[in-house]
């Protein structure tokens, strides 16, 4: 199941330092992917708008939580996550004032796709 990342605020460089964060960690490595805005006419390359994720269980979000725990701890960005399964998706958004709670609510909404933790 994928869960889509984007931001809500924040620098959109910050998107790239979260790809490298997640890369940095075991059980996201080669599971992380960018995805990049559409190249409009005169545009010199993409721009990373969005990251995905292949969560494959409930121990997948927890470790997801965890890892945006501690990117968001030092920054003033605020994520989007969105979980879907088939027409189910559920979006949350996780800032540096939430963010101790980020496994929490991921769970939450990985629950409401209809997918047990």
């Amino acid at each position: 199941m994928p869960a889509r990342i984007a931001l809500v605020e924040g620098a959109a460089h910050e998107l790239a330092s979260l790809y490298s964060w997640l890369q940095y960690d075991d059980e996201f490595r080669g599971r992380v992917k960018s995805v990049t805005a559409r190249l409009k006419p005169g545009d010199m390359g993409g721009v990373t708008e969005m990251l995905t994720v292949a969560l494959g269980g409930g121990g997948a979000v927890a470790a997801l939580g965890a890892a945006l725990n501690g990117w968001l701890s030092a920054r003033r960005a605020r994520i989007s996550v969105e979980i879907t399964n088939g027409d189910r998706t559920r979006r949350v958004e996780i800032d540096s004032a939430n963010a101790s709670t980020a496994a929490q609510l991921l769970r939450e909404a990985f629950e409401a796709t209809g997918e047990p933790s």
